[in-house]
């Protein structure tokens, strides 16, 4: 590539609607361009990295068995209904073709795959299949930030598997993971990237993801070092570091009015007690129209996919304001346990015992009631359960351990689906429905994910597999020779098979200085210098941009220095 031909501008200046280094980064060095919020145009170089990530990904694919197919990107709202999800996928695009018919803009594939597949494989002698493809997908984030980390637009691995016993599928699901971590190894991330239990959703109890680890990742992971294992932070069984005041002499029961106030920091500065002794109290509807109520200590989360397991209920809601009003007789904000109907199933969590006069709503708008103990205010609950978020300083429940926190990009996952979309599509053989599993990775989330970890004050520092060129090539002065000799250094370092990006540029603006920033901000691996005196010395001057090493290397020798 020469600079002057292709669509290239770098600059010192950081876009003012972005605030991710990657989304920064990549406008600045003129790899990205941003279209609308999550939305980006590829320019050259960002092109050259994304098919570099690819290749490796398909390289890895094709070695495990998976076969390259391409699907379309949009689908028939008959086929999402089929499997349910038309009303449960809030992220799905959805729209009107122009005779009234919907359809829909895939953010996955599974609705698209199952019946593909089932048309060609309807013999055992068929299974086990393997499809994959690479393209582009699309959801309807509310909030699309964080640059190419979370876009509405995105581009995609997802294969799909399909098996005709558990075992074979397990057996296929260990062969995708380590084909992951060979990927993350090529890629440069292998030792920073981490196999992390998840949530299953609606399809198994658990799946995995590849967790990249990094100071700006969206999820947290926790760590229990004695079983060498990492879960996600919404799976994750957790005990609080207890916190008693049963020492504390009993107080009387009373009702504080406390107008308007909610939050838990501020109710617990205007009652002068610590947020240890708040509780929150929330209501949810199951999807029979039960309404159950959770207690945590004040300063905690309730986890739903917790509470909703130990409720046994397919679907937990937040209960509206009205389901609330009905409930307690006040609006949100005020709900406590005390006096609630006998209808309504209550939750505590194990951060709630072990205190004596805690506070809760008193289900009356802007009043708090303060100093509840159990037994004489309220019946001490018979079982306290885990239905908290965890939090760092939590500790794992089977060992007692403290669990170790990390912050992380997620930058694949793996999904046993089981029966799910073979059952909405009668897919089965000998009378038996087809197991299946997906396996996802999004190539452009893992080129921002590269770009977070790869960089400096001064740049990107690509790792050599996925850089867009091996080489930069920077000509300096304004002696012909030199360019001259440029020139034909181009060739031949092309003609080896080795990725240039020549900055070919002569301008009067373009000075030294011009294109070693550029080629620091650009994060090619070794920017090649040529001037008048190197010339005389009949060497090249050799940076590397990851660690500035510096060597002069003679001409007739640069090839093999970059072939090793």
């Amino acid at each position: 590539m020469k600079y002057s031909n292709i669509l290239l501008k770098t600059s010192k200046e950081s876009p003012t609607d972005e605030n991710s280094r990657n989304a920064e980064l990549l406008i600045r060095g003129g790899f990205i361009n941003k279209e609308m919020a999550g939305v980006y145009s590829y320019l050259p170089l960002g092109l050259k990295v994304l098919r570099k990530i690819e290749d490796i990904v398909r390289e890895e694919m094709e070695a495990v068995g998976a076969s390259e197919i391409l699907m379309p990107a949009l689908s028939a709202k008959t086929n999402w209904e089929r499997t349910g999800r038309w009303d449960e996928v809030d992220v799905l695009f959805k729209m009107e073709l122009s005779g009234g018919r919907e359809i829909a803009l895939n953010p996955t594939h599974e609705e698209v795959v199952t019946p593909l597949v089932q048309t060609f494989a309807n013999s055992p002698k068929d299974f086990p299949k393997c499809v994959f493809q690479i393209q582009n997908k699309f959801r309807n984030e509310p909030r699309a930030k964080s640059g190419l980390l979370r876009g509405r637009e995105f581009l995609m691995k997802d294969a799909y598997s399909f098996h005709t016993s558990q075992e074979d599928f397990e057996k296929y699901y260990d062969v995708m993971k380590q084909a992951y971590h060979k990927i993350y190894k090529r890629l440069g991330i292998g030792d920073i990237t981490k196999f992390v239990a998840a949530d299953g959703g609606a399809f198994s109890e658990f799946s995995h993801e590849f967790q990249t680890l990094s100071p700006i990742g969206e999820d947290e992971l926790f760590y229990i070092k004695s079983e060498d294992r990492y879960l996600n932070r919404e799976i994750t069984p957790c005990v609080a570091e207890r916190w008693n005041n049963e020492e504390e002499p009993i107080a009387e029961m009373e009702e504080v009015l406390g107008k308007g106030i909610i939050g838990v920091e501020e109710l617990s500065k205007f009652l002068n007690i610590p947020v240890e002794k708040t509780t929150k109290t929330i209501l949810f509807e199951t999807e029979k129209k039960a309404v159950i109520a959770a207690a945590v200590r004040g300063n905690r989360e309730i986890d739903t996919r917790k509470l909703r397991k130990l409720v046994g209920c397919k679907s937990l809601e937040l209960a509206s304001e009205e389901t609330v009003k009905n409930v307690t007789g006040s609006p949100v904000g005020y709900a406590g346990v005390l006096h609630l109907p006998k209808e309504v199933q209550v939750f505590w969590d194990e951060t709630c015992q072990d205190r004596v006069n805690f506070e809760m709503g008193a289900n009356k708008e802007n009043y708090h009631t303060i100093n509840i103990n159990f037994g004489r205010d309220i019946e001490k609950p018979a079982h306290f359960y885990d239905i908290k978020v965890a939090q760092a300083g939590d500790f794992y429940p089977e060992t007692g351990e403290q669990y170790e926190t990390y912050k992380a990009i997620e930058v694949g996952n793996i999904f046993p689906l089981s029966h799910k979309f073979s059952k909405a599509f009668s897919f089965h053989s000998e009378g038996k429905d087809i197991i299946m599993g997906c396996y996802g990775i999004g190539i452009s989330r893992t080129m921002g994910a590269l770009a977070e970890i790869f960089a400096d004050e001064k740049g990107l520092v690509w790792p050599e597999n996925v850089a867009p060129a091996k080489v930069y090539l920077a000509p300096i002065g304004r002696d012909d020779r030199v360019f001259e000799k440029a020139d034909a250094l181009y060739k031949e370092l092309q003609d080896a098979g080795i990725d240039v990006l020549y900055d070919d540029r002569r301008d009067k603006k373009t000075g030294p200085g011009t294109k070693f920033s550029d080629a620091e901000l650009l994060g090619i691996p070794y920017r090649v210098v040529l001037s008048e005196r190197n010339l005389e010395a009949d060497t090249a001057e050799v940076v590397a941009r990851k660690d500035g090493k510096t060597q002069n290397i003679p001409l007739e020798k640069l090839v093999s220095f970059f072939r090793k």
